[in-house]
């Protein structure tokens, strides 16, 4: 994996517009006449969010908006302390180039946003030409904004342990894939689901090789080493068990998705364990092929489960 045939592709330039410092900084005695007279060059602020995500009705846009930035003016400020914008910007630069090398019909942002969005919001989007991110999602794993009951009802400490300026690019990697490929979540048998997952995770690696592998699965350093070490019996217990095949919605929720711990392996298992297997196979398929084929990650996709995980010979 340490081979990365993208780096010598052309750089990609993306823009930033900083949405935060627009709207925080607006004239506020004003402003209608600011937002305004900003739409045409800032749409995101009016169509996005405004209307899409703050739902704010156009007439009584004033005191909506003046409330919402009186509200978050401590998160803008928390914000601009952490800066993550200076050193996410050139990440996802480089991720866009290494996006662009493997999937080259795939139309790419144009440009990055970043804004200050609801707390209970989303940390990326992808608009028409642009990628949004909600710099409030990635203030740091200790800030004191996401321990309040209400937030934590969204996004509890196993989610937001990973709100921290590294994952910026992490997540706007993922949303990419996700745009790229979408995973259907049609229950096809637990190991078509994993390694479906395992594929997606290879590329992740693929397109963010410099990216500790922890930080990639959202596993903290723990329960990575902890995953690591019981591979072998995971993978004994799915076979012992026969959940291998099953195709009981449950199981794989139980096995797929994010949790503080495994309900199967215990405290130190992280809950979507089931990806770290499902990727554990893809790496064992595609280290038996050439190099050419190891950089065909649209092959890859399109590649069935089934012929990936009887010709892996995977045995942790």
């Amino acid at each position: 994996m340490q081979n990365n045939p993208a780096q010598n592709a052309p750089e990609i330039i993306l823009p930033m517009e900083r949405l935060d410092q627009v709207l925080f900084t607006m004239d506020t005695l004003h402003i209608k006449e600011s937002i305004l007279g900003r739409n045409p060059r800032y749409p995101f602020i009016s169509e996005v969010l405004l209307q899409q995500m703050l739902a704010i009705d156009s007439s009584n846009i004033e005191a909506a908006l003046l409330s919402f930035l009186t509200a978050y003016r401590p998160i803008f400020t928390a914000v601009q302390k952490i800066n993550a914008p200076v050193s996410a910007h050139p990440q996802l630069q480089t991720l866009f180039k290494n996006v662009h090398y493997y999937f080259p019909d795939y139309p790419l942002p144009k440009k990055i946003i970043y804004f200050i969005g609801p707390l209970d919001g989303f940390g990326n989007s992808i608009g028409a030409d642009y990628m949004a991110i909600g710099l409030q999602m990635f203030l740091g794993d200790t800030s004191s904004w996401y321990q309040s009951e209400q937030i934590q009802k969204y996004f509890p400490p196993y989610m937001s342990r990973n709100f921290t300026p590294r994952f910026i690019p992490i997540t706007a990697a993922k949303n990419l894939l996700q745009d790229i490929a979408p995973n259907s979540n049609l229950t096809q048998g637990l190991i078509i689901e994993m390694i479906e997952m395992g594929k997606r995770q290879y590329i992740l690696k693929k397109v963010l090789p410099e990216n500790n592998d922890a930080d990639l699965f959202g596993y903290s350093a723990s329960q990575y080493a902890a995953t690591i070490k019981a591979e072998h019996d995971i993978w004994n217990y799915l076979l012992k068990m026969n959940l291998v095949y099953a195709k009981d919605p449950k199981v794989a929720s139980q096995l797929l998705n994010e949790g503080p711990f495994s309900l199967y392996f215990g405290n130190e298992i992280p809950g979507n364990v089931g990806i770290f297997i499902g990727y554990q196979i893809v790496k064992s398929w595609m280290e038996q092929q050439s190099e050419k084929e190891q950089s065909n990650l649209i092959a890859l996709l399109q590649l069935p489960a089934e012929k990936i995980f009887a010709e892996s010979k995977y045995k942790p």
